[in-house]
C-alpha cells in the first residue's frame, strides 16, 4: 500500500537557552530578543532565559531541516543583537536553576501558582516532534504502540550531562528533572480515545488540571492538532541529530498506522514497567544505553544502537515513501559520534573542565553549518575531540 506524505505531516518545536556571548552565563532577556525579531517567529517561554521556535507543518524532513536551519539562524541573529547567543542543550552546564526572570503572562503565572517550587526552578530545554495521523485513525491507539520507542528518541538526543556546575552522570539529566512533575513520563495505555476523554473529564472536574495541555506525558495525542506529539527528547546542539530523530518519530507513527509496528505481547503492567526502565536507561547512558528488549519472547537485552538501527531498517521502506530515507540514514552518524552528552563530556575534558568554555562550544554547535560565522566552525575545529 502506498502512503502519502500528506497523511504524516511533521513539525518540530525547539527551546533555546539565551547565554551571554562572552561568558556563557544564562541571561533573562527573552523579551528584548523577541522584540528585535522582525519575523515574529521567535516566541517566549515561561522563563525569560528561554525562547522557542516552531517549524511550519512540513510534508518531509528535507523541508523540516531547512526550516529548522532558518529558525536557528533567525533566533541567533536576534540574540546576537542583544550580545547573546542561543544554545540548544537540555540543561545549562553551570547556571543556577533559580533566580531567573519570568515571562509576565497569565498562563505562566497560573503555572507558577499551581506548581510552586517546580516552576520556580524549572530550567530545562526540550524538542517536541509533531507527527500527523491520517483522518479516521484513533491517535490514542497509535500512541499505545508508539510510546515504546520513546527511549530510542531520548537515547539519540541526550544533551544534558552537566547541571549547576557538575557532571550528573546522566546523558539526559533534563529527563530526571522533568520527572518531578505530575503527569510526566510515558503515558499509560488507553483502549481508545473515549477512555482518554474519561480520564480528562475526571482530572478537570476534580480540578487536578485546567485542560488537556497539562498532561505532560512524553507522548500524547495533541489536544488542538491532529498529531501525535513526542516530548521525550532533549533539544540537541547539532541540527542533523535533531532531524534524524524527528525522521525516526515520523517513521514510527507511519509504522504503527500501517501495521509494521505493534505493542509488545507482554501483559500491560509488565510492558509499562519495562518501558519505564528503558526510559531511565536512555536518560542515563544515551547512545551507549542497553535496553530491555520488550519484544523478545524471553528476558533479554539489546544495545540502543542495535535497537535504533534495527528499527530504522524495518521502517526504511516507509521512510522512503515519505521521502525521509536520507534523514533516517543520519541515525548511523549519530551513533558514530555519540549523543551530544558524550561529546560534551569529551569537549569539557579537553577544556580542563571549564564549563564556561563548554557553554560557548555548545552554542557554536547550535549554529554550525548555518552560515552564521566561519569563525564558529574554526572554533569547533580547534576544540573538537577525536
Amino acid at each position: 500500500m502506498t502512503i502519502s506524505p500528506r497523511d504524516f505531516t511533521i513539525g518540530v518545536e525547539e527551546e533555546y537557552q539565551l547565554v551571554d556571548a562572552r561568558s556563557g552565563d544564562l541571561r533573562s532577556r527573552a523579551r528584548w530578543v523577541i522584540a528585535g525579531d522582525w519575523t515574529g517567529e521567535v516566541k517566549p517561554e515561561m522563563q525569560e532565559h528561554t525562547i522557542e521556535v516552531e517549524t511550519r507543518v512540513c510534508e518531509g524532513t528535507e523541508c523540516l531541516a531547512l526550516d529548522l536551519a532558518r529558525l536557528r539562524f533567525q533566533a541567533s541573529a536576534a540574540a546576537g543583537a542583544e550580545g547573546l547567543r542561543i544554545l540548544a542543550a537540555g540543561t545549562h552546564p553551570f547556571g543556577a536553576a533559580a533566580g531567573h526572570g519570568f515571562t509576565q503572562q497569565e498562563v505562566y503565572a497560573a503555572i507558577r501558582e499551581e506548581y510552586r517550587e517546580l516552576a520556580e526552578t524549572q530550567s530545562i530545554f526540550g524538542m517536541h516532534v509533531h507527527v500527523g495521523v491520517p483522518r479516521g485513525v484513533d491517535r490514542t491507539r497509535v500512541a499505545n504502540a508508539a510510546r515504546f520507542y520513546l527511549p530510542h528518541l531520548l537515547a539519540l538526543t541526550g544533551s544534558s550531562p552537566f547541571y549547576q556546575g557538575h557532571d550528573t552522570g546522566y546523558c539526559s539529566f533534563r529527563t530526571l528533572l522533568w520527572r518531578r512533575w505530575p503527569r510526566s513520563g510515558a503515558p499509560p495505555r488507553f483502549d481508545d480515545a473515549a477512555e482518554l476523554a474519561l480520564l480528562l473529564r475526571w482530572l478537570t472536574e476534580t480540578e487536578c488540571l485546567d485542560g488537556p495541555g497539562r498532561l505532560y506525558w512524553d507522548l500524547r495525542p495533541h489536544h488542538r492538532y491532529p498529531t501525535i506529539e513526542f516530548r521525550a527528547a532533549d533539544v540537541t546542539p547539532r541540527l542533523d541529530d535533531a532531524v534524524a530523530a524527528a525522521a525516526l518519530a515520523r517513521a514510527v507513527v507511519a509504522g504503527v498506522v500501517e501495521g509494521v509496528l505493534r505493542e509488545p505481547a507482554l501483559p500491560g503492567a509488565v510492558a509499562q514497567a519495562l518501558l519505564g526502565e528503558n526510559s531511565w536507561r536512555a536518560a542515563r547512558d544515551g547512545t551507549d544505553a542497553v535496553f530491555v528488549d520488550v519484544f523478545a519472547r524471553e528476558p533479554r537485552t539489546v544495545s540502543a544502537r542495535d535497537a535504533v538501527l534495527g528499527l530504522a531498517e524495518r521502517l526504511r521502506p516507509l521512510a522512503a515513501e515519505l521521502g525521509d530515507g536520507e534523514s533516517l540514514d543520519g541515525l548511523g552518524a549519530t551513533f558514530e559520534r555519540g549523543c551530544a552528552a558524550r561529546r560534551m563530556r569529551e569537549a569539557a575534558a579537553a577544556m580542563d573542565g571549564d564549563l564556561r568554555r563548554l557553554a560557548l562550544w555548545a552554542a557554536d554547535e547550535t549554529v554550525l553549518g548555518l552560515g552564521m560565522d566561519r569563525r564558529t566552525e574554526q572554533r569547533l575545529e580547534e576544540t573538537t575531540v577525536p
